[in-house]
């Protein structure tokens, strides 16, 4: 989501740093839907204001460190399963 469309979703205008926090909780705080974020993100700040997704930045970033350790770990995986292919014979 963008900062005009949240502005617009919200009716108030925010800071670039204040947008920089609000967009990072809707991308990685684990209770924000990937399909109702929006709904929800506008609905936080609008009901409760910063203070509240400030609250949520620390489990935010939790989230977004978890997401990379899977990604890297998968990535892991991959790797191990062409090294398995490439020992049996098998074409990737």
């Amino acid at each position: 989501m963008m900062k005009k469309e949240f502005e617009r979703l919200t009716g108030k205008t925010v800071c670039d740093e204040e947008y920089g926090t609000i967009e990072y909780v809707y991308t990685w705080h684990p209770a924000i839907s990937e399909t109702e974020g929006k709904d929800q993100i506008t609905r936080l700040y609008t009901d409760y204001g910063m203070t509240v997704i400030e609250d949520m930045v620390e489990r935010a970033g939790k989230m977004e460190k978890l997401e990379g350790d899977l990604k890297a770990a998968q990535s892991q995986v991959a790797v191990i399963k062409d090294r398995i292919k490439a020992l049996r014979g098998e074409e990737s």
